[in-house]
């Protein structure tokens, strides 16, 4: 095993032994990148080259506007995978990250084993028209960092620029580095001088070269490695060597959520839930990158987007922020929550700076989609590392994390996201779910312990969870613990998320006849559900009108059933998906809709004829 896979592999309770010997609680890297994997089968136009593209300058990306895929207005290929998850402190919301995965989010199928490396990720601009002379000093300049919350790439491994010369068509390298400890994100200045390269187009692109783990002892622990991440890259004329101030004041964390130690929470128990779990306040971190003072306008916004309700908590308010310095903002707001709407709902909390003119706007914004479903969660819905018990004892351990239902309910079982492990050795194993009651702040008594015999899974569409449900409905009322047990001492792996610290005693594991708390740095992506689904954003006190669409669910052509005193009116149709962003919107007289051009999923419909508001969820299931 590398040095920085033995950092990133947490022995979490004390050991006198090897793996096989003694049973231990393990985070381990992530070994693919599912959402990416999805991706690129639902738009595989992203990862062709778009050359016929011509950039001038500046060309600027400092990766805050794109998920998952580079802008493909300034990148021609997509194998950087662009989030907010795995680096440490970035400038602004968003970097692209390179590691040693293919653009399908898995293993390079030219993967080397370490000291010998392979060339991996490429990050690949556009032409760009650089017909300047030498004297226009343009340089390229970029962020890097290695590591972050993941991997640390080796001492071989490293980060690399090249050029491209359009007269030889050859790719020139011109600046690399090689990896090793841990450092926050450092700036590379590259001039651009050479006359092959000051011509119509020139390109530039980062590779990175990264190296498999040697050990072949515990297979079931092998995983992605070797990450680099990549900020604020430009490349713009009249700079000079030490043109490295960013003159620029953005946000550089999401929101959070305005659950206390929650992510979601049923709607269903919203409610009563309300004085226990509200935080009053949404906090944002944004960060002066000028050397000098700079003073700052902050606002929240609050929309159900569904209804098209948009809600202003406050007043503005500003602030003179010190240069070099990060800043967190607390919004207060007090919203008036409608809890007869329907079983669920959306709440879209937006912040907002007013910056100086000359400061990029694309970094001014971030926004916190807040769900209300029908489960439980502590996890953001992304996976940094995995999580498991392993060796000597643990084929009968059991993990448990901490909920609590606000009335009386019933449990249905349990989302779960489970990582993707070499091999895919894990989907041979089996576990059960099981319930708990309370017992002085920890699992006590067995609630219900699930006859049926699971075995992992791998999602086949974002965000990556497998639904398991239980052979029958389980009640519960007030605190409650929920989890596995698994039969085989090896890893099952289940997604870990390490942007959202654990609270004190939510999750525990057992395999040595008494319960330990985690030490785990992050929490499982693990989610109870209720046993009632909900139905969609309609409920029986609504003001809408029910909508039938068929079929449904659907793959081309939907039609809607409209009420015969609106037909024949103009209708002004628009399509959401499941987090409430708009996907599509018409004004026509057809009461047909294509649905074929979207992924599957669940969406919702809403029809205006006239003065009435008509509402129906749509299946689309290609």
């Amino acid at each position: 095993m590398t040095r920085s896979l033995k950092a990133l592999t947490l022995i979490l309770i004390g050991l006198h032994g090897l793996f096989d010997l003694h049973g231990q609680e393990v985070v381990i890297p992530l070994y693919d990148n599912p959402l990416a994997a999805r991706h690129y089968q639902e738009h595989p136009q992203v990862r062709k080259s778009a050359s016929s593209v011509m950039l001038g300058l500046p060309v600027f990306d400092d990766f805050s506007s794109a998920s998952v895929v580079p802008d493909t207005g300034i990148w021609s290929d997509a194998y950087a995978f662009v989030n907010n998850n795995f680096c440490k402190d970035p400038v602004t919301n968003g970097v692209a990250t390179m590691d040693a995965l293919d653009s399908d989010g898995s293993i390079y199928s030219n993967a080397t084993i370490s000291p010998t490396t392979f060339v991996a990720d490429h990050l690949t601009s556009h032409p760009i028209g650089l017909e300047y002379p030498s004297s226009d000093s343009i340089y390229l300049s970029f962020l890097y960092q290695p590591g972050g919350l993941c991997d640390l790439p080796e001492e071989e491994d490293s980060l690399m620029v090249d050029f491209f010369a359009p007269d030889s068509g050859l790719w020139i390298n011109v600046w690399s580095i090689t990896g090793g400890d841990y450092q926050p994100f450092r700036q590379a200045m590259i001039p651009v001088t050479d006359e092959r390269f000051l011509t119509s187009g020139f390109r530039f692109r980062f590779r990175n070269r990264a190296s498999l783990s040697r050990s072949n002892d515990y297979p079931d622990m092998r995983s992605n490695v070797d990450f680099w991440h990549l900020d604020y890259v430009k490349l713009d004329r009249q700079r000079f060597a030490a043109d490295t101030v960013i003159r620029d004041v953005a946000f550089n964390t999401p929101l959070t959520s305005i659950l206390k130690d929650l992510t979601s929470l049923p709607w269903a128990h919203f409610e009563k839930a309300y004085n226990t779990v509200l935080n009053p306040l949404v906090s944002a971190r944004y960060r002066n990158n000028d050397t000098i003072t700079r003073n700052v306008t902050r606002s929240l916004t609050i929309q159900e987007p569904i209804y098209h309700i948009t809600y202003t908590p406050g007043v503005p308010t500003a602030q003179d922020l010190p240069a070099l310095e990060d800043t967190v903002v607390n919004f207060p707001y007090i919203y008036p929550f409608d809890f007869q709407r329907g079983d669920s709902a959306i709440l879209r909390f937006k912040a907002a700076l007013r910056t100086d003119e000359y400061d990029p706007k694309v970094n001014d914004t971030v926004i916190n989609d807040q769900l209300f479903r029908d489960y439980y969660a502590r996890d953001d819905g992304t996976a940094e590392a995995g999580y498991g018990l392993r060796g000597g004892g643990t084929g009968d351990g059991v993990v448990a994390m901490k909920y609590r239902s606000f009335q009386p309910d019933r449990l249905g079982g349990a989302y779960i996201y489970f990582n993707h492990v070499y091999d895919s050795l894990n989907l041979k194993y089996y576990f059960n779910l099981v319930v708990w009651s309370d017992l002085d702040g920890k699992p006590g008594a067995i609630i219900w312990e699930d006859p049926n015999e699971y075995k992992p899974l791998y999602a086949s569409s974002y965000p990556g969870f497998v639904k398991y449900t239980f052979s029958e409905p389980v009640a519960v009322n007030g605190t409650f613990y929920i989890g596995w047990r698994q039969y085989n001492q090896y890893l099952l792996n289940v997604g870990l998320d390490l942007n959202n610290k654990p609270v004190p005693s939510v999750m525990f594991y057992n395999f040595q006849g008494f319960w330990q708390s985690s030490n785990a740095p992050g929490v499982i992506l693990f989610r109870p559900f209720l046993y009632d689904e909900t139905t969609g954003l309609q409920g029986k006190n609504a003001e809408f009108s029910t909508l039938h669409v068929y079929p449904n669910p659907a793959s081309d052509l939907v039609f809607l059933d409209l009420p015969a005193d609106s037909r024949g009116e103009d209708l002004k149709l628009e399509l959401f998906d499941a987090s409430g962003r708009l996907v599509f919107n018409t004004t026509s007289r057809s009461n047909s809709l294509d649905v074929s051009g979207y992924p599957a999923g669940i969406y919702y419909i809403r029809a205006l004829a006239g003065n009435r508001v008509f509402h129906a969820k749509l299946l689309i299931n290609q």
